[in-house]
């Protein structure tokens, strides 16, 4: 089999903000401790999608190096930044750079429900800093990320307006608990049908676009549902193999959720640890029901497999099938 297409690379666990349904910022990280920026030319050549993600990406002073330094090991991949954009001065004069990058901006409500949800004063306004700035930059690959939790019913469906009326991308995700990654966070993971209605019209709006990119997030927002509502998702997990997760001082695993470590960047490349540490991780990942859908781990296996999400597609703007949410 060919070699993974995405990887989800946490440069840094240090972290400005503190976040309520994560707890990165609550992780031991000291900036010795990570790896270096030329670490990153292990990266597979096959990768396509690069998401640069933390803590807080902007807070090592070596981002750009870093992105870099990705860029020349994986030359067909999209690198994508995730911020939570408290930084608006340091985020501008960084991408100054490299405005050919994507950078998503957390927004998990609109006004004061951000700043509650990230737990830091004024959150909400530096993000809108932060969008404005990259956008005067003429950063073109910018979007809004919102997570939906049991803390802000009603408040996707206002970010993606907000998205609209900035005139940036938009892309929604649901609270997950990971032993390595999130944290617990089990009682925070949404569950109101107000929550499904809400993911539901933005998949018709998403299905009423011309652009097939908008139709494919329209299957993704679909399989949003199905996690919301616990019931398993729509395509294989491709953890370990389609895709793997990096964390900041060169540990490997299959994905940013399982606990089971695949190896070290030092220990040889990714189809070396793959190989090494199938006899743990193959059983692990096959066994998980954590059933988790997000777009760093879900695009990827639509990418290896784009029958389903091709064929709901057509289902969906054609005859409308699988659209209806009702019980």
């Amino acid at each position: 089999m060919a070699g993974p297409v995405g990887c989800v690379a946490a440069v840094t666990y240090r972290c400005n903000a503190r976040c309520t349904v994560c707890d990165i910022w609550k992780k031991e990280s000291r900036a010795d401790d990570e790896i270096s920026a030329s670490d990153y030319a292990w990266l597979p050549r096959s990768l396509r999608s690069v998401n640069v993600s933390g803590g807080e990406p902007f807070l090592r002073d070596d981002l750009v190096e870093i992105v870099s330094v990705i860029e020349q090991a994986c030359p067909r991949a999209r690198v994508v930044i995730s911020t939570n954009g408290l930084m608006p001065s340091r985020i501008e004069a960084m991408m100054a750079e490299m405005t050919h990058i994507a950078v998503r901006v957390s927004v998990d409500g609109v006004g004061a429900k951000h700043d509650e949800i990230r737990g830091i004063e004024g959150a909400y306004e530096k993000a809108l800093d932060t969008v404005r700035r990259l956008r005067a930059l003429g950063v073109s690959d910018l979007g809004l990320a919102a997570t939906s939790s049991e803390k802000n019913p009603g408040e996707l469906l206002r970010v993606k307006r907000l998205a609209d009326e900035l005139g940036v991308g938009f892309i929604a995700s649901a609270a997950h608990s990971s032993p390595i990654f999130f944290g617990e966070h089990d009682l925070d993971r949404p569950t109101s049908e107000e929550t499904v209605g809400e993911i539901a019209t933005i998949m018709r709006q998403e299905l009423a676009s011309r652009n097939p990119r908008d139709w494919a997030r329209a299957y993704y927002m679909r399989g949003l549902i199905d996690y919301v509502r616990g019931k398993p998702r729509r395509l294989p997990c491709g953890a370990g193999v389609d895709h793997f997760y990096l964390e900041p001082f060169g540990d490997v695993y299959p994905c940013n959720v399982s606990g089971v470590r695949m190896g070290n960047v030092r220990d040889g490349s990714f189809k070396q640890i793959r190989r090494s540490s199938a006899g743990e991780v193959v059983p692990a990942v096959a066994g998980c029901q954590e059933q988790c859908w997000m777009v760093c781990t879900v695009s990827p296996p639509m990418r290896r497999r784009p029958f389903r999400p091709g064929a709901w597609i057509v289902g969906a703007k054609l005859m409308g099938l699988d659209t209806s949410v009702d019980r």
